[in-house]
């Protein structure tokens, strides 16, 4: 299955919850258009040979997929928009740099990252490194909110995969990163990860979130909101 067909097919399993709302649900339509030989040589050259074969299931028959949701009571909300690769690839670069950021930063943002997912308005997206010349498979985090730009454990496959179990729920990017999770700047951040990841356990029973609890719970089971939550979801 195509990861355009699994992302309808959370669609649904978000639909089928009485509770939820998806306000945006932008797909497209069609097969997914293949992997040519000039998408080949385009990715080829950015990540390597070797990286060409294992992104045909991520590609999208459209330029962009946009999903948002929220429950009625606005206890949980998730949205992402993610670009097809080749989209980012032979995109634009970032509309500019935050200044707040160290000058090596700065200057990274300002001419290698090119947004690959994003949630609109929110202030944070994820970017491709796309060095002029070279070859990275590097993803960045970038959280307007905080003034931060952070390296993400994580490749392109594996960032779709979380991105998609998580639904676009904001902030699950930080378990990836260095950043510490227990400083009171992420307190809002860590309580909202923290009431979700109890409850899309609940929701979607069929999907195993036990890796990213067990991420959660070693980043921030200090933070001074662990646990603090009783999710409605639960009994």
């Amino acid at each position: 299955m195509s990861y355009q067909d699994r992302v309808s097919a959370h669609v649904r399993e978000l639909r089928s919850v009485p509770e939820v709302v998806v306000s945006t649900c932008e797909l497209g339509s069609g097969p997914p258009r293949g992997l040519s030989a000039d998408d080949a040589a385009l990715i080829g050259a950015a990540w390597g040979e070797d990286a060409v074969e294992g992104v045909g299931d991520y590609l999208l028959s459209t330029d962009r997929i946009h999903v948002a949701w929220q429950t009625d009571d606005h206890y949980l909300f998730g949205e992402f928009a993610v670009e097809d690769v080749r989209i980012c690839l032979t995109g634009d670069g970032l509309p500019g740099a935050d200044w707040r950021l160290p000058a090596q930063k700065r200057e990274l943002m300002e001419w290698e990252l090119k947004t690959l997912e994003e949630a609109p308005g929110s202030g944070r997206l994820t970017a491709l490194r796309v060095p002029s010349g070279g070859r990275s498979r590097e993803l960045w985090f970038y959280d307007m909110n905080h003034g931060r730009l952070e390296l993400l454990e994580l490749d392109y496959r594996s960032y779709l995969e979380n991105l998609l179990l998580m639904k676009g729920a904001p902030g699950w990017q930080y378990l990836f990163t260095e950043v510490d999770l227990e400083d009171r700047e992420f307190q809002t951040m860590v309580g909202q990860l923290d009431r979700t990841l109890e409850a899309l356990p609940v929701l979607f029973p069929d999907h195993d979130y036990s890796r990213l609890q067990e991420r959660y719970e070693v980043r921030c089971s200090r933070s001074p909101v662990f646990r603090r939550h009783r999710s409605p979801w639960t009994t």
